[in-house]
């Protein structure tokens, strides 16, 4: 008989082990299927975003290349025929001979993307924080002739840990230098 009884007793086990594996199967299907609709609606999303960033580049970047090469040539006083900006607006220009002075490509770049996107009517100030640190004089020179009428539409704040560019720029109409320093 406790043979007999042992025998029931697997049997019912195994019974209960295989309604277990079924639910648990039947949990794991549940699962997949809610991270299957899930992924779906991420994939349909991402696609929809890609779709998005390919417009605003086919409409953006080609406006941005030219605003910003009207930008660089002002400020370098040179002539540059294009200012290109790939799919990931990495930047390159076509000139003469004249090497290309990337610091000073990427702030045209910049001031041309704020132009852009900032409204106009609210005129908001830029701020420029060391943003020709890296200049030589001359570079320094010219941009800071083009800032000064860029400043004449929009207040321009220029922060710099160097003198050079109060030095330049004292004595200009509409400047105004304030020399901060530092409590120890």
């Amino acid at each position: 008989a406790a043979l007999q009884i042992a025998q029931v007793q697997g049997r019912l086990d195994a019974g209960r082990d295989a309604q277990a594996l079924g639910d648990q199967i039947s949990r794991l299907e549940e699962e997949l299927v809610r991270q299957q609709a899930e992924y779906d609606a991420l994939r349909l999303s991402l696609d929809a975003l890609q779709a998005a960033n390919t417009t605003l580049q086919n409409r953006f970047s080609p406006e941005l290349g030219r605003r910003a090469a009207e930008i660089f040539a002002d400020m370098t006083g040179s002539t540059w025929s294009h200012i290109l900006l790939d799919r990931e607006f990495h930047l390159s220009a076509e000139s003469g001979s004249d090497p290309i002075p990337a610091d000073q490509l990427y702030l045209a770049v910049r001031l041309a993307i704020c132009e852009m996107i900032l409204p106009p009517e609210q005129n908001p100030p830029l701020i420029l924080d060391d943003a020709l640190l890296t200049f030589d004089d001359a570079r320094l020179s010219t941009t800071l002739d083009y800032l000064t009428r860029l400043g004449a539409q929009r207040q321009i704040l220029l922060f710099t840990c160097q003198g050079r560019e109060a030095a330049l720029l004292r004595g200009r109409p509409g400047v105004h230098i304030t020399n901060l320093t530092q409590s120890t």
